[in-house]
């Protein structure tokens, strides 16, 4: 064997990649098999329904009723019914209380109603002027309600 001067490599030298791009491999494969390739662009809510129920003995409420009929929506405020949400916005910022007495506002909606109108109910309710307001199972006529 020859002796090499002091700062020079021999010609013969190499890395060895193999092994490097094994793991990097492995690890690639690891992270394919490990991810979800799917992903859920919907949220499934079932409400519940309710059997009983309990009146306010509030007099200042608002109670909004939200229901499909037939797929067309049926918009009860206290009682009267209202044709569409901007029709509700409107009657409910005539109704916009005084800082001091606010009115508690109860949303009631029914469980076969989509998730996006229980949104857009929300959405009206907030927009006209009641930020706090919540949310109930709409009971069903046949339920006496005391």
């Amino acid at each position: 064997m020859s002796r090499l001067p002091k700062h020079q490599i021999p010609e013969n030298s190499s890395i060895n990649m193999t092994p490097l791009i094994d793991v990097v491999f492995q690890l690639l494969l690891f992270f394919i098999l490990t991810s979800s390739m799917i992903r859920p662009n919907k949220i499934e809510l079932e409400l519940p329904e309710s059997t009983s129920g309990v009146r306010s003995d509030n007099p200042q409420t608002l109670e909004i009723a939200y229901r499909l009929d037939g797929g067309i929506a049926q918009i009860t405020l206290n009682g009267e019914r209202v044709p569409d949400l901007m029709t509700l916005a409107t009657r409910m910022k005539a109704l916009e209380p005084a800082a001091q007495a606010t009115p508690e506002v109860v949303v009631r909606i029914d469980k076969l109603v989509p998730y996006q109108d229980v949104i857009s109910v929300m959405d009206t309710v907030r927009d006209s002027g009641f930020p706090k307001f919540s949310l109930h199972t709409l009971v069903h006529s046949s339920a006496p309600v005391p």
